[in-house]
């Protein structure tokens, strides 16, 4: 079904209305009263997020941020006890998927739609398993160039939640659903399902920047920016070539058991040998190899969408197109997608948060 455009009308829209709408004649006033001065007419918009774009996901964003920041208050107390893995479930099941479904019974049962939870064809296997290649080695790439394989001898969650492997069967499961399984499905569905859902009007490629910066700075780490933006947009671009969210929790799912089950050896191998260049060279070569097939992939998709004359499912929301915004514009309306007070505060608290590890570093 494809999308339509909302009317100022729409209790659901972000559009601002106009300021002379329902206006007496009273030289722009309305029931003539005193007009406000310059600083409220400017400040009172921002505060309702009139200026911005979205301003409802922003406010998702926000409380996803703080209430991860508060679990970092109240982990110590958990993870050192025999429950560490039902607590650091029970803290992002708090943190995404309650604030998530709050949020999408607020915008009605047409936004669940606009979230493509729906199962993907087998025919996109090929391109998905090229998506979990590509992000494999250029995460790992950018690690290392980062310095982050040095560094983190451990899978982490969110500079927060950090995994330990005794080798045991038992362990391993455990490891694989609390830092594998759980976040693929929590970061999706709030980070390409519902914040590309409510970015897209501006386009793929609005939303898919917008989407990803916010999923960067959710990890509140500034030297793990660069990995998480490309990880971002690369499962952006999975959610809208297959028209489905469930892809990228599968692409996410793939990445984090590379992450849980190889991360710590690859760690440990930068770590005792001088000397790099080989595994340099075979990610260089599998990040090349990876993104060749996927481009491939990706081409042989939209030609066999372009040729039928139907969607694949009547009830399925249409990919919107690619960017409806000029290459002038698209940097101010960047800009406003973080123009209201949840987004800036959002933004402080990363800010403040990778300035308090600095400091402890």
């Amino acid at each position: 079904m494809p999308i339509t455009t909302r009317t100022a009308q729409d209790p659901c829209s972000d559009a601002v209305p106009d300021p002379g709408e329902g206006l007496s004649g009273t030289g722009g006033r309305p029931g003539g009263k005193r007009p406000r001065g310059r600083f409220a007419s400017r400040i009172i918009p921002f505060l309702r997020g009139e200026y911005a774009i979205a301003p409802r996901a922003a406010r998702l964003v926000l409380v996803i941020y703080a209430l991860l920041l508060l679990s970092r208050l109240i982990d110590s107390a958990f993870l050192s006890r025999e429950g560490e893995y039902l607590s650091t479930v029970l803290l992002q099941l708090l943190i995404f998927p309650i604030p998530a479904y709050l949020y999408i019974r607020l915008r009605g049962k047409a936004f669940t739609k606009s979230l493509r939870l729906r199962r993907f064809p087998l025919t996109h296997l090929f391109l998905i398993l090229s998506a979990i290649l590509m992000l494999m080695a250029g995460c790992t790439l950018l690690a290392m160039v980062c310095g982050m394989m040095q560094a983190q001898p451990t899978f982490t969650l969110y500079d927060t939640f950090s995994s330990v492997h005794d080798g045991s069967a038992g362990t391993a499961v455990r490891l694989v659903l609390t830092y594998g399984l759980l976040p693929a499905f929590c970061e999706e569905l709030v980070f390409r399902g519902i914040l590309c859902a409510e970015y897209e009007k501006q386009g793929i490629l609005y939303a898919a920047v917008v989407s990803s910066l916010f999923f960067a700075l959710l990890h509140f780490d500034l030297t793990a920016l660069p990995v998480y933006l490309f990880a971002g947009f690369l499962l952006a671009l999975v959610l809208y070539i297959t028209r489905s969210t469930l892809a990228a929790m599968v692409v996410h799912l793939g990445y984090n058991l590379f992450g849980v089950l190889a991360q710590a050896g690859l760690s440990g191998y930068c770590r005792s040998t001088g000397s790099v260049g080989l595994l340099v060279v075979i990610l260089i070569a599998l990040l090349l190899l990876s993104s060749a097939f996927f481009c491939g992939e990706v081409a042989r998709i939209l030609r066999r969408r372009a040729e039928s004359s139907l969607l694949d499912d009547p009830e399925q929301i249409a990919t919107p197109g690619l960017s409806r915004l000029s290459g002038r514009a698209f940097l101010p309306a960047l800009g406003k997608a973080f123009l209201c007070p949840e987004a800036m505060l959002a933004v402080l608290l990363w800010a403040v948060s990778v300035v308090v590890n600095l400091v402890r570093k």
